[in-house]
């Protein structure tokens, strides 16, 4: 069990730290949506701010998706699962990991990496009037499924330790934080 609980702890730190580091870029993202409002009604508008603010959030979307599934934000149906008993949960979070969510996001890190990877190989732009890379910005989906794919295995770990030992590490109660 303690190696189960190093790798699930080194899994939730790269998962909080991609999050936390996405999250920066809403700075950016809005500094340009504030400057291109502001100039478009003394000057003219920018040619960039609106592709830059579309590559920040897309980013932002991407490589915080790992740390919207540690803190359990992701959208779910629950209400059915809520009123289980926590190893009725885990039975069906076990099945549910390993045979829908699992086999799915690999799925998507297949397809999106040859996306990423023809978009490098074209040196693609976006088809804006700005015409910046797209292949960097393209790069951050299957990266972003991949962190997914991490944060997936931590939870079906979390929930199999769950199983085994009667220790439910799934959810934590936690103060109220910038997350929350």
């Amino acid at each position: 069990m303690k190696k189960i609980d190093r790798i699930i702890k080194v899994i939730d730190q790269i998962s909080i730290w991609s999050g936390k580091t996405a999250a920066w870029l809403i700075i950016p993202m809005a500094a340009a949506l504030v400057w291109e409002v502001f100039i478009r009604y003394t000057y003219r508008p920018t040619l960039w701010a609106i592709d830059i603010s579309t590559m920040c959030y897309g980013t932002h979307y991407w490589l915080a998706g790992a740390m919207t599934l540690y803190v359990g934000k992701h959208i779910r149906t629950d209400f059915l699962y809520q009123g289980w008993k926590p190893r009725t949960q885990c039975w069906v979070d076990v099945f549910c990991y390993l045979f829908l969510f699992l086999p799915g996001i690999v799925m998507f890190i297949w397809l999106s990496w040859g996306y990423a990877a023809d978009s490098w190989d074209l040196r693609e732009e976006l088809m804006t009037t700005w015409r910046p890379p797209a292949y960097w910005y393209k790069s951050t989906i299957p990266l972003g499924g991949a962190l997914l794919l991490l944060q997936g295995i931590s939870e079906l770990l979390k929930s199999i330790k769950m199983l085994l030992t009667g220790v439910d590490i799934r959810h934590r109660e936690e103060e109220p934080s910038e997350l929350t």
